[in-house]
């Protein structure tokens, strides 16, 4: 698995700049292994884990199309359009734990600029901060969803459940991910060019800097790269 440690937004002077991780996984192993629909689970995680898969399609068809610049669609009501949102944001945020869990070895690309010892240090850190957030979150919204199991006795779709069950079943598989993510020996580095130049790219004007990541995307076979840039950048306010 490869994993890209990438610089999102100019360094101040004499510090490092701040690193988020990202990842294009060429197979999405949460979904593939989506239950069949007509398998009735036989344990209460095992209905969660069903579920979860059911939402993780929706959210990832959200996420896509937001990516993509699709207008949103008018079906549905506003519910649970939120719920859809809401589902592509946790799909954007969690995507590389989810697949970093069943990972046999990863290599952690990084800009060329910094030692890679420093790049795995950061690395970690990263992980030990995704590990207590979704440990704690696992378990808020997993006595969320006990508690609103009543719903389930009215007509109609639960969708409030339905998403909680999602975000809990999610947090848990990150919470794997990021324990996974923190063994050293699952990790290799590798320095790259192209990411010490996204580093430069961060200090252009919009337009040059756009120009410059999507050159930087393509020498690094990376489709989605422009977007999640983009993304971080209106989330920082540097847009």
């Amino acid at each position: 698995m490869d994993v890209f440690l990438l610089p999102v937004a100019p360094a101040p002077p004499g510090s490092d700049p701040r690193f988020e991780l990202y990842c294009e996984p060429a197979t999405d192993h949460v979904s593939e292994r989506a239950a069949d629909p007509a398998e009735r689970p036989r344990s209460v995680f095992g209905r969660w884990v069903k579920g979860f898969h059911q939402a993780l399609a929706e959210g990832e068809a959200e996420a896509r199309r937001q990516e993509d610049g699709g207008a949103q669609p008018d079906s549905g009501s506003r519910a649970s359009r939120w719920v859809k949102r809401q589902l592509a944001a946790a799909v954007a945020e969690q995507r590389l734990l989810w697949h970093l869990r069943h990972a046999a070895s990863a290599r952690l690309h990084h800009p060329e600029t910094i030692a890679s010892t420093r790049a795995l240090e950061l690395a970690m850190a990263e992980f030990r901060r995704d590990f207590d957030k979704h440990r704690l979150w696992c378990v808020i919204d997993a006595i969320i969803v006990v508690a609103s199991a009543p719903l389930a006795l009215v007509p109609g779709p639960n969708l409030l459940a339905y998403y909680f069950i999602f975000r809990s079943v999610g947090h848990f598989f990150s919470l794997r991910g990021a324990r996974k993510g923190m063994n050293p020996v699952l990790w290799t580095a590798q320095p790259s060019g192209p990411l010490a130049d996204l580093q430069h790219a961060l200090s252009l004007e919009p337009q040059a800097r756009a120009e410059r990541i999507d050159t930087i995307a393509a020498t690094l076979g990376l489709e989605r790269l422009a977007v999640f840039m983009r993304r971080v950048a209106r989330r920082t306010g540097q847009g």
